[in-house]
């Protein structure tokens, strides 16, 4: 990559770390679940996906990409290594 092209993206990935942390850094996820019927139709989604309130009311969830064409998988990896994943469900209702 090039230096100016690296320079790009390198502050694109700053200012995307800052956004997350302003929403995310020090929150505490108080609800879990999957997105309702209504709040896929009123996304225009056919699947759901993982839906986390935080403690300050801001609803975060899982989209297929950065534009939010429909509902996206949740991977992770626990402290101890084991990875899980929380899918994306067709069928909304």
């Amino acid at each position: 990559m090039a230096k100016r092209q690296q320079r790009s993206h390198d502050d694109f990935m700053a200012a995307c770390d800052r956004t997350a942390r302003q929403w995310l850094l020090l929150r505490r996820i108080v609800e879990v679940r999957y997105l309702t019927p209504d709040e896929c139709r009123h996304l225009m989604w056919g699947h759901t996906g993982v839906v986390m309130v935080l403690d300050n009311g801001t609803t975060v969830y899982t989209a297929r990409d950065s534009e939010g064409n429909d509902a996206g998988a949740l991977h992770g990896v626990s402290k101890s290594g084991e990875e899980f994943v929380l899918p994306e469900i067709l069928g909304t209702g």
